[in-house]
């Protein structure tokens, strides 16, 4: 087969656009630091990379409602706290009230303490996070309860609605807790206690309703840490996943550096190098033609 000038002239140039494309290759990732740049780099490598990316997304969503969700129960766990300690001092005030020792005066104090408590416990039970009542079901626009006068407190306003948090794959958890259930007992036993104090006399049965108010915040509090240590336990669970994935995605989509830099130099070298060749070409070419 006679190989032709014209050959020679296709095959170089071919080559001149081949390692062009390469050195363009190399210089795009140097300058993005990622190995895939356009679909056409690497398609497996780049169909890959966009499930990791939304397997990502998910695990980072499912963080941020873990995180929604600890800062809810957080916030009850700090309100539980604040009216178990309303409740406990109620608790003393019943027992001073019950001793039959005390005259007018000062059951008539111990009655204004109570009266306070009881505005406590509303301003605990009507916690919130942001704008948000988080002892009011699904009406978190409602506070759950309201002072009406001193020391006296109006219904529950609140509903019952379940709010669930999904905090992995295969996994949700209820967040919500209804104001009445942990606080409606509390308020209930201080609303006696205020009664027995202006009839003159604290009762037995009604230190016993005090004791069962406390009993239920208790119980309230520890469904509550119950809650949270379940979402500590799957916040490190969902961060070991991302790391996984993260790490997984950075091996198809990272360079290496230093030899992508390494890798670069040569292709630059091999660029300049068969540019030369095809000006000399084209030189030698033009002379034989002027002859």
């Amino acid at each position: 087969m006679r190989v032709t000038e014209s050959m020679v002239y296709d095959k170089t140039n071919s080559s001149l656009a081949s390692d062009l494309a390469a050195m363009q290759t190399s210089q795009d990732q140097v300058s993005s630091g990622k190995k895939l740049n356009l679909p056409s780099d690497n398609p497996a490598d780049v169909q890959s990379a966009i499930g990791l990316g939304d397997t990502l997304a998910q695990l980072n969503q499912y963080v941020r409602n873990i995180s929604n969700a600890t800062n809810t129960l957080s916030a009850m766990d700090t309100a539980l706290s604040s009216a178990g300690n309303v409740i406990q001092r109620a608790n003393e005030l019943a027992i001073e009230g019950a001793n039959g020792t005390l005259d007018a005066s000062q059951l008539q104090a111990i009655g204004a303490e109570v009266s306070q408590l009881s505005e406590s416990l509303v301003t605990d039970a009507n916690a919130k996070v942001g704008d948000r009542y988080i002892f009011s079901g699904f009406r978190v626009d409602t506070p759950p309860y309201q002072v009406t006068g001193p020391g006296q407190v109006g219904p529950y306003q609140g509903d019952h609605g379940v709010s669930i948090a999904r905090i992995g794959q295969d996994s949700t958890m209820q967040v919500s807790l209804a104001g009445d259930t942990a606080f409606q007992p509390a308020i209930d036993a201080l609303a006696q206690l205020q009664t027995d104090l202006n009839n003159g006399k604290v009762q037995q049965s009604t230190i016993g309703q005090i004791s069962t108010a406390l009993q239920a915040i208790v119980q309230a509090q520890a469904t509550v840490g119950a809650r949270e240590n379940r979402l500590n336990d799957a916040s490190t669970s969902q961060q070991a996943l991302i790391t996984s994935n993260e790490a997984l995605l950075s091996q198809l989509e990272d360079v290496n550096m230093p030899a992508a830099i390494t890798e670069l130099t040569q292709r630059q070298t091999t660029y300049q190098a068969t540019l030369a060749v095809t000006a000399r070409m084209m030189q030698t070419s033009l002379i034989d033609y002027l002859k």
